[in-house]
């Protein structure tokens, strides 16, 4: 069977296998994140709690990605991703036990979410670096970016709405219970696997992971194009992310409404998601994504501010598509461009600061956002963010438009135009 363009990496055998897979495991863990921030939510009553949890989540991915990226170059990518969806099964049965039993506090939730965020740290990276092993063309690497965040939008449109409703029905262990169980279809898609070579960067290292890592910062910081992407992404998921994480608060405090009304609030956020990712999967050359990077994080920040106007619960699931589009194209064109614009010497570090990018940097933002949610009320957090955003993606946007030669000039020579 032929996959049509806009489904071209499908005919690669592996990342068949692995987008299969993927189908059932993003599913799962779209209901375990509306599971837990209902659960948290519950438990507190509190934005700054949401704020918090989402932190302690994702500081071990602040403290750990860049050395993760260092340290994954040496191991096979395949095996080390099985092991890390075994850890991450653990955890989601320890936690769907615990909320089972009510054995659950806010602190026990906390030390789960923690333990997961030391697992991220290597995961994310392992499983960005290793797309590039499972297409058999190298132009098909931006095809393959583009139809995972297609998945992963898709399961967020799916998976918060079934979470809402079985919390509803069933209570929260359910959806913990239902993610535990599908991260048996990554690892079966991971043993399926057949690769020509194995999926290692190096065999070895000259050079201590430490001193790799404070290398891989050296050359990021060296090339504009990454400097500049890494940045503007650094700030937009500072300022921009933390909506998602309030989303429990935006549902119950400011629309007056119920774990329902959060899963169709998150719908929204999909649906304008998964249009962003069908579009990304049609471009037929990353020559225009810093244009679509760029833009997508300015108009982001205006979607976030625009959004936290409505008091409508139908208003604001039609405003919370714009905010899921933009969020998708601006980290769908920037996974691209850095994962095409650096070689295998390098990508995995180049990978990880990316993870801490959109996954270690903004649990600071909801922190911040979720202490001022508390302060002057959750729609006001986060139309203060939203314009904060605003303003640092146009003083980017003007600066990559000025390099994007380079930046194009970087994909020609590694073959991505």
């Amino acid at each position: 069977m032929i996959f049509p363009k806009p489904l071209r990496a499908l005919n690669s055998r592996n990342y068949r296998l692995f987008f299969a897979a993927q189908t059932v495991s993003m599913t799962g863990l779209w209901m375990h994140r509306v599971a837990i921030g209902w659960l948290v939510f519950r438990l507190t009553d509190s934005n700054s709690a949401l704020g918090l949890m989402d932190f302690t989540a994702s500081l071990p991915i602040c403290l750990l990605s860049p050395l993760a990226g260092a340290v994954i170059e040496r191991l096979d990518l395949r095996k080390a991703l099985f092991y890390m969806q075994a850890g991450c099964m653990c955890i989601a049965f320890a936690l769907a036990f615990c909320t089972l039993t009510e054995l659950i506090t806010f602190k026990l939730v906390l030390l789960l979410v923690v333990s997961r965020g030391v697992i991220d740290a290597f995961e994310l990276p392992t499983r960005y670096s290793l797309v590039n092993y499972m297409v058999d063309k190298k132009e098909d690497v931006a095809n393959a970016v583009a139809l995972n965040s297609t998945l992963f939008n898709t399961a967020r449109m799916i998976g918060p709405t079934i979470g809402g409703f079985v919390i509803h029905a069933l209570g929260e262990s359910f959806c913990f219970f239902s993610n535990g169980f599908c991260y048996l279809s990554t690892m079966w898609a991971l043993r399926r696997m057949k690769m020509k070579r194995a999926p290692v960067g190096k065999s070895g290292g000259e050079l201590h992971p430490l001193l790799e890592t404070w290398a891989g910062i050296n050359m990021a910081r060296n090339f504009a194009p990454d400097r500049y992407l890494l940045t503007l992404i650094t700030l937009t998921g500072f300022f921009c992310f933390p909506s998602i994480i309030l989303m429990p608060a935006m549902a119950r405090s400011v629309l007056q409404g119920s774990s329902r009304t959060l899963g169709v609030l998150l719908m929204g956020i999909a649906v304008g998601a998964l249009a962003g990712s069908i579009l990304m999967a049609t471009r037929k050359s990353t020559a225009s994504y810093s244009w679509w990077c760029t833009r997508s994080c300015l108009c982001f920040g205006l979607s976030v501010m625009i959004f936290s106007l409505s008091r409508n619960i139908w208003l604001s699931i039609i405003l919370a598509a714009p905010v899921g589009f933009c969020m998708v194209v601006c980290t769908i064109a920037c996974n691209t461009l850095l994962q095409t614009m650096n070689g295998d010497e390098s990508r995995s570090r180049i990978m990880a600061l990316y993870t801490l990018a959109i996954v270690g940097v903004p649990p600071f933002g909801s922190l911040l956002a979720g202490r001022l949610g508390d302060l002057v009320g959750t729609a006001w957090a986060l139309f203060i963010c939203g314009i904060c955003s605003t303003l640092a993606a146009f003083y980017y946007m003007k600066k990559i438009d000025k390099i994007s030669f380079r930046l194009l000039m970087a994909l020609k020579r590694r073959g991505a135009l």
